[in-house]
């Protein structure tokens, strides 16, 4: 029934039942039909058909015809060519393989593509065996290109095998080299035959370049040898970067080292690993434990010991020594520097030292410490708190100098008495505070940060005018860096340069300061015997000095700006521009503010409406009575008349701001404008636009001037008492003193004796001055010169040559330097003083230039 329904399933149904029982004809193509479909029903299991389709095959034949090809062809055979070699279809075989991989037993092993039979690795080991017979050794990646394995299957197998069925042993240094050990022993004999030929250092790349040895074998030949005992030398390094140190050689360098550093007491660390000592800091401490190991140089006790003893008596003698000398020439600043940290004297607390009795016993050290205190300057040089100590002490002549700068200065430059702004700030210098030890003050040592910090500092200061327009000057610019420093060359010459400019920086902290106290010191002595004038003066005298002065205020303010006109009339004589523009803004920063100032307090008491007795007074009134009361008091030190005080008398822009709420409203935008102008650039036509305005505001009624005016000077009589004011000035000049002041009272009292009117200027604007006299001059020798002229010319000569000695003493300059010889100083002083006093007579003839 079975057989019916698969008859039934291919051929169809047959004509009559007799007919399934007869033979069948199939063909070809029917019977290739049928196993596929008996495969696919499951009737036909483990057949797989042909690589070409055409027939079938089991896999049982399927291994058949692997294992016939693995033994065809020796053990081994790709899986890849297996195919077209039998007929099948890889992924087949593949199956196959793995099957017959794993029911193997170990006699047969996939690697890679590759099926392997248990009996060709062993042919390849007897191989291997062969080759280490015949050659000594063979290479793992040789056996990779000879075989066709990779690398991972070929280590594997030797490391399987090496040593136990293969009769060799890995190189201790390649691990892809293995050697036969007769081999190895015969090459390292060759080698350390070689060795022993050496008589010199040799690098191990250039040995192995001579083929003493097989190269591959050559590096793992030198690490054994170096392992073991009586080899003829010492390998240093290794492969490429080894040498090889023969063992005579060797100590030779040894004995070199030895016999230069006793010799010589030092020995520079580079030249013993030249030497072939590898370590040398090592071989100076296991060698001579006593010496000191420094930056470059290692130094025997034999030297730094004599070091130590001279320090040690420089710090008992309170005095300064510079070591360079004492040691030898190679070493360098930093091994000095290296040397003195550990010097034994250095390293424990100086204050053991006995001070010597050669030395003042009361004398303390820097800023009251003690004097033995030592500090290290440049690397180089030791010098005590005893030395910075004494060297402060010298400093008195300096400081006395200074204040007389200070004090001439201030009368020449300053004479209204405004001391306020003199004193530097306390962190100005940059040298610690008061209590910073010797120590602190070394190590901070940052002489470019104070620089800096004091550039700053002046950069800051540079637009801070006084009411009069001069510049502030600080009193740090009386003693500068470079004053202290050459005092300290001219007291101690023997100084080396490094100690007089460390001393100066350590020193100048503390000098500036004392100067500072001493100028105050003298500003309050000043004022306190001004004060006692004044109050002797209103014992004698008891006025309403505020009433007396608030009234006078209308003719001082007359008086100044007729001073102003007259000196406008001066500036105009200069030829050059630019020093017409910086008069005129001197003129404008500070006769002019001041004008303005009397002008704003004036107007504010004419246009002021006195309060009822209900209402209290306002700010604006309280300021007002504030100011005429400083007025007031400023007129009283100040000691002159209505029309010729010689102080200034400022407001401060805020005073200012509030008294303009009780000025005229028609006067408050002229003065505004003035102010302005004052505040500008201050050129020469900013000085022209002012005195127009203030022609304008002075015509006003409640500026009050028509009755000063009618009682009024002619211009002589202004310019007279300008000279003789002048006069009184420079006779008040001590003989021999202070000749910057002198020659600039001269030079002004000189320009109104030849031009015939006034200047107001500072003593900075003394050469131009002098240069525009000389121009004028010159201009009137073009033409027919007349004798009376010729006086002038010596005089002007004169006091230029008065001009370049005071020149030398600002810039601290020998005479000599000058262009010229100015001749006695005191001489010149003299006869420099005799023309001003001779022109500004008031019976003197004036010789006036022509514009």
């Amino acid at each position: 029934m079975a057989s019916r329904s698969l008859w039934e399933s291919f051929f169809g149904v047959r004509d009559s039942p007799e007919d399934i029982d007869g033979p069948a004809s199939l063909s070809e193509d029917a019977c290739g039909d049928l196993v596929h479909s008996l495969v696919r029903l499951g009737y036909l299991a483990n057949i797989s058909h042909s690589l070409d389709g055409k027939s079938f095959i089991t896999q049982e034949h399927l291994s058949q015809d692997i294992l016939l090809q693995l033994g065809k062809r020796n053990g081994r055979v790709s899986v890849l060519d297996l195919p077209k070699a039998i007929n099948a279809n890889l992924s087949d075989i593949q199956d196959r393989v793995q099957e017959l991989v794993r029911t193997g037993s170990g006699k047969l092993f996939l690697v890679q593509d590759d099926l392997l039979k248990v009996e060709y690795l062993n042919s390849m080991t007897e191989q291997l065996n062969e080759e280490l017979s015949r050659q000594g050794y063979f290479v793992t990646t040789d056996l990779c290109r000879k075989y066709n394995f990779g690398i991972a299957f070929v280590q594997q197998f030797l490391r399987d095998r090496v040593g136990s069925v293969i009769s060799g042993q890995w190189d201790a240094v390649d691990r892809g080299l293995v050697i036969a050990p007769s081999f190895l022993e015969k090459e390292k004999a060759a080698l350390l035959k070689a060795l022993g030929e050496l008589q010199e250092p040799t690098s191990l790349q250039t040995l192995r370049q001579k083929h003493v040895v097989q190269e591959q074998l050559f590096y793992g030949l030198c690490d054994a040898l170096s392992k073991e005992q009586g080899l003829p030398g010492v390998f240093k390094g290794i492969n490429d970067q080894g040498v090889f140190v023969p063992r005579p050689y060797e100590q030779q360098q040894t004995e070199w080292v030895e016999s230069f550093f006793r010799n010589n007491g030092f020995i520079e660390l580079d030249s013993i690993k030249k030497r072939g000592i590898s370590d040398p800091r090592a071989y100076i401490q296991t060698n001579h434990p006593t010496a000191l190991l420094l930056e470059t140089h290692a130094v025997k006790d034999s030297i730094w010991s004599i070091v130590d003893a001279s320090v040690e008596d420089t710090i008992a003698n309170l005095s300064w020594i510079d070591v360079k000398p004492l040691l030898p020439s190679p070493l360098t600043k930093g091994d000095i520097a290296g040397l003195l940290r550990q010097l034994p004297c250095l390293t424990e607390p100086t204050t053991h030292i006995t001070v010597s009795s050669d030395q003042d016993q009361s004398l303390t050290g820097f800023r009251g410490g003690l004097p033995q205190e030592a500090v290290v300057i440049q690397d180089t040089i030791v010098a005590t708190s005893g030395q910075f100590q004494k060297t402060l002490l010298m400093m008195g002549p300096l400081l006395d100098r200074s204040l007389k700068a200070v004090v001439s200065w201030r009368l020449s430059f300053d004479p209204d008495g405004n001391y306020e702004g003199q004193d530097d700030d306390e962190d100005l210098y940059g040298f610690g505070d008061r209590g910073s030890s010797l120590k602190e003050l070394i190590e901070y040592d940052s002489s470019t940060q104070i620089r800096q910090r004091k550039d700053n500092k002046r950069k800051g200061n540079q637009g801070a005018s006084k009411p009069d327009g001069s510049k502030k000057k600080l009193i740090h610019e009386f003693l500068t860096m470079k004053d202290v420093r050459e005092e300290v060359q001219r007291l101690e010459p023997d100084f080396d340069l490094a100690l007089v400019n460390c001393i100066a920086k350590v020193l100048y902290g503390d000098l500036v300061r004392n100067l500072r106290d001493r100028n105050r010191s003298v500003v309050l002595h000043e004022l306190q015997e001004n004060n006692e004038e004044v109050e002797d003066k209103d014992k004698e005298e008891p006025v309403d000095v505020q009433d007396t002065a608030v009234k006078s205020l209308g003719s001082a303010i007359y008086a100044l700006s007729r001073r102003i006109e007259l000196s406008a009339k001066g500036i105009d004589i200069f030829e050059d521009p630019a020093v017409k523009n910086s008069l005129s803004k001197y003129l404008l920063q500070s006769w002019c503010v001041e004008l303005l100032d009397l002008a704003v307090l004036r107007l504010s008491s004419e246009g002021k409406t006195p309060p009822s007795a209900s209402d209290s007074p306002s700010d604006a009134t309280k300021t007002r009575e504030r100011l005429e009361g400083l007025y007031a008091e400023h007129q009283r030190q100040s000691g002159s008349k209505t029309e010729g005080g010689r102080g200034s008398f400022a407001i401060s822009p805020e005073d200012t701001t509030i008294l303009l709420e009780l000025v005229p409203a028609t006067t408050i935008d002229p003065l505004k404008k003035m102010r302005k102008l004052t505040a500008g650039s201050g050129k020469h036509k900013s000085l022209s636009d002012y005195l127009d305005l203030w022609s304008s505001l002075s015509q006003d009624p409640t500026m009050g001037l028509e009755a000063v005016r009618v009682h009024a000077k002619d211009e002589r009589s202004w310019l007279s008492d300008h000279l003789e004011e002048l006069h009184r000035i420079l006779v008040g000049i001590k003989p021999l003193t202070e000749p910057a002041l002198m020659l600039h009272i001269v030079a002004l009292i000189a320009f109104q004796s030849w031009t015939g009117t006034m200047l107001h200027a500072s003593g900075k604007f003394v050469p131009r001055i002098l240069r525009q006299l000389r121009l004028s001059i010159g201009q009137q020798q073009s033409g027919a010169e007349k004798p009376e002229q010729a006086p002038a010319i010596l005089q002007l000569d004169l006091l230029e040559k008065m001009l370049g000695s005071v020149l030398a003493n600002v810039k601290q300059q020998r005479p000599e330097d000058q262009a010229g010889d100015p001749g006695d100083p005191n001489e010149l002083w003299k006869a420099v003083f005799d023309i001003g006093v001779l022109l500004s007579k008031p019976t003197t003839p004036t010789t006036k230039m022509a514009d």
